[in-house]
């Protein structure tokens, strides 16, 4: 069994079938649209997303067997154990190529993920505009060069002038000497962004247009592609006149902040970003703010070796804090550390304050289910079905809980801790890190060689734990806040859940997903629904009237949190098997003769 968490007071003024005063459809906020907007764009943000996990699993222990199979010598690579090598290369290189192409699958999956229907066509229209402005940009000698050639010029020893808006100093052995410029602008996954939303734009507008009876065949969706390719000009264009402005400033800025030598920027730069991280959880914005830190923002440094730390001795500009840390540049990994103590401290121990706060006669069920996502977030690093228990009841623990994390991001930057992930800040992609991680504690000197050592996580995993226990707890029963248990109705409530008989009635099949999503649909309304969809936690629904919908019982349908975002949109948080009560609203909604509705799953 589930719950939704909200307070008293909340749904007294919401009243039991929530008739909240919003704007009618007629009149909604052009910060409504906007919102929606980045939400779906959130949503969608999730497709390439969910390929990273196993990605970086095979690319990091693929990286480390062939630190162990080779040595490299002025540069050239000599292999030293033929079949550890091969087995390291082919273990590394599926996982390899995710991170390496990561601008063309986020343009796929946006331009799938924002297409109205889902369908295939739509993808490979994200595909074609990606490709298209990244060879009039990011190739050597393209448009940007065209405009930018002698602006803000650096020389080189043989003459040769190059502008610092796309290059960067290629200096020879002695490390002074300016021997050429290497070519860096790269729209990266900003680009491909872009060209997933503007190729489901061009898709949803263009794909029933009907053309003349001699140019049928190009008709409908076939004509997306012909359009996108025509926008794709003018889009390069403007990309080469804004981006390299932009990136200038972005190397910068991931030069001052990506470096804890520089801790008066980096400390409280990586800070602000985790501290940011969580207020914007609640709208679900969080997505897009990890989207720039750990995919664009440009990072540069030597490549460090797994376990022994060993330099390449040449620099390389990567695209994102990920991507820098699964290459193994020297500066990254600083956007991601501080998170490790939060996820498998922290978060687990605010659930474990939450078990010990409730009442004593709840204690047991509350255990039940605030233990296991306690284990997730630990484990996986899953952490907003707890998040969520507590966030609308009580935004002062949210705000505190955004301070701590950014408190324990400052820490780990401070201390110099380098460690990853592919998905999120659990176990897993703690133990699969750890061998980079070492090899980057291992690369510096002086007390950071000490104090940059990952082993240093597990303490601070501890210590996040301590403060987070101790804070939620005292705040919970000293404020009397109505986390889980502590309801007076939390009993009452629970009873309320559809029972297997009654769906037998019913005919429907009595599993829990169907318990749940039967209950679901009695309480927003089976003629309310317009859109179906999810992310990784959360039902996103598009109804006709959440105005409809009853709160009560959507708490006693198993769900962990509810957030009415206007008129039409509503979330509802259920947990990581979101999809599968998705799947039965679906499902049960589809066998209704009368409706029509436009259901979508975002996996």
């Amino acid at each position: 069994m589930g719950l939704v968490f909200w307070k008293k007071h909340k749904e007294k003024n919401q009243t039991k079938n929530s008739n909240i005063e919003l704007k009618t459809s007629k009149e909604k906020s052009p910060w409504n649209n906007v919102l929606k907007f980045l939400q779906d764009l959130g949503k969608a943000l999730q497709f390439p997303i969910a390929v990273l996990p196993f990605a970086a699993i095979l690319n990091r222990f693929g990286a480390l067997g062939l630190t162990f199979t080779t040595t490299t010598d002025a540069g050239v690579m000599h292999v030293t154990n033929e079949v550890g090598y091969w087995i390291s290369y082919i273990i590394q290189q599926p996982g390899k190529i995710v991170f390496d192409n990561l601008p063309l699958l986020f343009a796929l999956g946006l331009a799938f993920g924002l297409a109205k229907d889902h369908r295939g066509e739509a993808a490979l229209v994200g595909a074609v505009f990606y490709l298209a402005i990244a060879a009039m940009t990011s190739i050597e000698h393209s448009l940007p060069e065209m405009l930018y050639k002698n602006v803000l010029t650096f020389t080189s020893s043989k003459g040769e002038k190059f502008s610092s808006l796309f290059y960067v100093e290629e200096f020879g052995t002695d490390g002074k000497t300016i021997i050429g410029g290497i070519y860096v602008l790269n729209i990266g996954v900003f680009g491909g962004i872009v060209a997933g939303c503007l190729s489901a734009v061009l898709y949803n507008k263009y794909k029933e247009i009907k053309l003349p009876q001699a140019l049928s065949f190009f008709g409908g969706r076939r004509f997306a592609p012909m359009v996108a390719l025509a926008i794709t000009i003018p889009t390069a264009l403007a990309f080469a006149i804004v981006w390299p402005w932009i990136q200038l400033v972005l190397m910068k800025f991931g030069q001052l902040v990506a470096n804890p030598n520089n801790p008066a920027v980096a400390i409280p730069g990586t800070a602000v970003y985790g501290i940011l991280n969580r207020l914007l959880l609640p709208f679900g914005l969080h997505q897009i703010l990890n989207t720039f830190f750990w995919f664009q923002l440009p990072i540069n440094g030597q490549i460090i070796s797994p376990i022994t730390g060993a330099a390449s001795g040449t620099t390389e500009w990567v695209n994102g804090d990920i991507n820098a840390f699964t290459r193994g540049i020297e500066g990254s990994g600083f956007f991601q550390s501080g998170f490790f103590p939060i996820m498998m401290g922290g978060i687990p121990a605010a659930a474990l304050a939450m078990i010990m706060a409730a009442k004593k006669e709840n204690r047991k069920m509350v255990s039940g289910f605030l233990g296991g996502v306690a284990l997730v977030s630990f484990i996986s690093g899953i952490t907003e079905p707890i998040e969520f228990s507590f966030v609308f009841i009580a935004p002062l623990l949210l705000v505190i809980h955004a301070l701590l994390t950014g408190i324990f991001i400052a820490i780990t930057t401070a201390l110099h801790i380098q460690v990853g992930f592919g998905f999120s800040a659990g176990i897993i992609d703690y133990c699969i890190s750890f061998a980079q991680s070492w090899g980057f504690a291992n690369h510096v000197t002086g007390a950071y060689h000490i104090t940059s050592n990952p082993l240093w996580v597990l303490l601070l995993i501890v210590a996040a734990g301590g403060v987070y226990f101790i804070v939620f707890y005292t705040l919970i029963t000293k404020m009397n806040i109505e986390t889980p248990g502590r309801e007076e109705d939390f009993g009452v409530e629970e009873s309320k859940v559809t029972t297997k008989s009654e769906l037998s009635n019913k005919n429907l099949k009595s599993d829990k997903y169907t318990l749940m999503a039967t209950k679901l649909i009695e309480a927003i309304g089976a003629d309310n629904f317009v859109e179906i969809d999810n992310c990784a936690t959360r039902l996103r629904l598009i109804v006709k009237d959440t105005s409809r919908v009853n709160l009560a019982k959507v708490k006693a349908a198993g769900a962990f949190g509810t957030k009415i975002l206007s008129k039409e949109a509503l979330q509802i948080v259920i947990g990581t098997d979101v999809e599968h009560v998705a799947n039965a609203i679906k499902a049960q909604l589809q066998n209704s003769a009368t409706l029509n509705i436009k259901a979508k799953v975002n996996l």
